[in-house]
């Protein structure tokens, strides 16, 4: 070998070494995750570091809400602990509801007919003394409203915060909440509400224009809430006063429901006709609390039916129920379904007691998430309802109960959150035809590689709309699916275990995750982290040479032409009808491997086949060969 040669050689024996040896330590990170770490805040074990903190906010809301008009009134008196070691001089609140404010930005076209002048504050008085709302202190861009205070909140220090405000909920344009069928409202994001301070960054101002979705803090909620006396509520909160509001019957349908494992018709269609629901008042008012939660949402109706039933999830009995539009058919089973994903949950993966005393999933329409609530509207079919049901709920863990920030990682819920429920599919559905994963996989080979193919590491906020969905559902819940097949349920549910519980009530980022896996997997994940969440590519195997120069074996070379780690799954076709099959773990391609050699018996073989079916492949058409 010349010089020139064993130079050339020696640097690829460098270049590979230093590949294996390729820690998640020292994968890029921005500097203020950096910071976080110096400041050991954080931990490269995976658990919060000795400095972390996390401040809370505590809520007691008092509102009323006309139907009719749709506007909402409240007064809110916020209790804000700041855990922090900062002395914070300014307060910033987002103002959700603002998405429909005249005048600012929104990631599409919602028309004029819903346009509003968004949340309307009132009265602001901070530690007792009222603030001017027309002085420099305050200003409002962009769903943000910040407020320089008229004094500072100590390290380690509670500010008391009253805010008076209204607003009106849109009549037509339901974006994750909304109007329907004029009766019927889910109304979310619809007080002004204390921004996250973190260990990361400091105060959270990036404003709400539609796309991302939410990052809030936990804490305690009251909530009261009047309306007229024929509505009913349901709520994200424990109601605490339901004997003076229904009538004696249906206060002993809903304590039976909480008792059973079998489903209880609370308000069915003939009491609606009976008109026998409520005590009879011109208002009511509705309280509810609820304990460590990030959000309080709602869902009102007078004409809606009502399923409970319930279900033992850790050491307590968790209340399911399913508040149902007359004319569903697949909601009928959604109390039935909500009850076996909670199984699966408690159970299984991520094998955690449901977080909240209650879930229930509110039929008004599309998907939406709330802590121990969900709005969904009415599937094609019972296999899609059983998805959508399982993936909503799922959410109640990510991105509520990790206090997952969804406005830069949303693929730290939602990559979950589409991925391990489709097991609960696998398990309840009826439909013959249900491949786990199949659907999913052929979403990722259409597009990966394409414009809207970027790495999940690019903060969600500084991504287009039209990349979203792929960035945030089906790039990484493809890469969950095949860390699963990789490390096996055990190991997958033992490390989604440890990180649920860890990060509780806490504010975890992508590497605490990272980290978390390694130490169950007993191996640094970096090989397989590095590609699928930081890189630009995508999966692509092929079929490469068919060396038939043995007797008894063909050699099939099968490619690795990108790098990024998949299992092979290849099939040998033979002329007598049968078929083998060779099957290896997608850690083949570590330390930079490209090429994987297998032998498979040649007489009277007639072609082999590279499976993208339920294998991530960019370019399938040279995932086969004929002899």
């Amino acid at each position: 070998m010349t010089k020139k040669g064993l130079f050339f050689f020696a640097s690829i024996l460098i270049s590979l070494s230093s590949f294996a040896q390729l820690k998640t330590s020292e994968l890029f990170m921005q500097k203020e995750i950096q910071q976080a770490y110096k400041n050991n805040t954080r931990s490269f074990s995976g658990k919060p570091g000795e400095n972390y903190f996390v401040n809370r906010t505590d809520y007691v809301i008092k509102a009323d809400f006309n139907p009719k008009t749709r506007q909402i009134s409240g007064n809110e008196v916020i209790t804000y602990t700041n855990n922090s070691p900062d002395t914070l001089k300014k307060m910033y609140f987002n103002l959700y509801q603002d998405i429909f404010k005249k005048g600012n930005s929104r990631d599409w076209d919602i028309g004029t007919v819903d346009i509003t002048d968004g949340v309307k504050i009132k009265k602001i008085i901070f530690e007792g003394k009222e603030i001017d709302m027309n002085s420099k202190e305050i200003s409002n861009k962009q769903s943000i409203l910040k407020i320089n205070l008229p004094e500072n909140i100590l390290p380690h220090s509670k500010a008391k915060i009253e805010i008076e405000w209204e607003l009106t909920i849109p009549g037509t344009v339901p974006i994750r909440m909304g109007t329907y069928e004029k009766d019927n409202f889910m109304i979310a994001y619809w007080y002004p509400k204390v921004a996250v301070y973190d260990d990361i960054v400091g105060w959270n101002t990036h404003g709400h224009s539609g796309n991302q979705e939410f990052y809030n803090d936990f804490g305690d909620f009251s909530v009261e809430i009047t309306l007229p006396g024929e509505y009913q509520i349901w709520a994200a909160g424990v109601l605490q006063n339901m004997k003076e509001l229904y009538t004696k019957k249906y206060v002993e349908r809903f304590e039976k429901s909480k008792k059973t494992d079998d489903v209880v018709h609370i308000i069915t269609k003939e009491d609606r006709e009976a008109n026998d629901i409520m005590k009879k008042a011109d208002f009511h008012t509705w309280k509810f609390k609820s304990e460590q939660t990030p959000d309080f949402a709602f869902g009102v109706s007078k004409t809606y039916f009502w399923d409970a039933t319930s279900i033992k999830s850790g050491n307590r009995r968790v209340s399911i129920n399913a508040v149902i539009k007359p004319t569903s058919e697949n909601f009928k089973r959604v109390a039935e379904i909500a009850h076996n994903t909670l199984k699966f949950f408690t159970e299984e993966i991520p094998g955690v007691p449901y977080p909240y005393p209650q879930v229930t999933d509110f039929n008004g329409g599309g998907g939406m998430e709330f802590p121990g609530m969900t709005n969904c509207g009415e599937s094609r079919s019972y296999t899609s309802t059983i998805y959508l049901t399982a993936h909503e709920i799922g959410h109640s863990y990510f991105p509520f109960y990790t206090g997952l920030n969804e406005q830069k990682y949303a693929w730290m819920d939602e990559g979950l959150i589409t991925f391990f429920p489709q097991f609960v599919v696998q398990k309840y559905t009826d439909d013959p035809d249900f491949v786990l994963f199949k659907r999913n996989i052929a979403a990722y080979n259409k597009s990966a590689g394409t414009y809207i193919d970027v790495p999940m590491m690019i903060n969600t906020n500084n991504v287009g709309r039209y990349a979203y969905r792929f960035h945030s559902y089906n790039r990484p819940s493809t890469a969950f699916y095949l860390l699963y097949n990789y490390l096996g349920k055990e190991k997958f549910a033992k490390s989604l275990n440890l990180f649920t519980k860890r990060w509780n009530g806490k504010h975890p980022v992508p590497f605490d995750f990272f980290f978390t896996f390694n130490e169950i997997a007993g191996e640094d994940l970096a090989w397989f982290w590095k590609p699928w969440f930081f890189d630009l590519g995508y999966a692509d195997l092929s079929i490469g040479n068919i060396d038939i120069s043995a007797k008894d074996v063909v050699s099939v070379t099968v490619k690795n032409k990108t790098g990024f780690p998949v299992p092979v799954h290849l099939t040998a076709f033979y002329k007598n009808g049968k078929t083998k099959h060779f099957d290896y773990k997608m850690n083949i391609w570590k330390n930079n491997v490209r090429k994987y050699k297998i032998r498979v018996p040649s007489k009277g073989l007639q072609k082999v086949v590279l499976d993208t079916e339920i294998t991530p492949d960019a370019f399938p058409e040279d995932n086969f060969k004929e002899l």
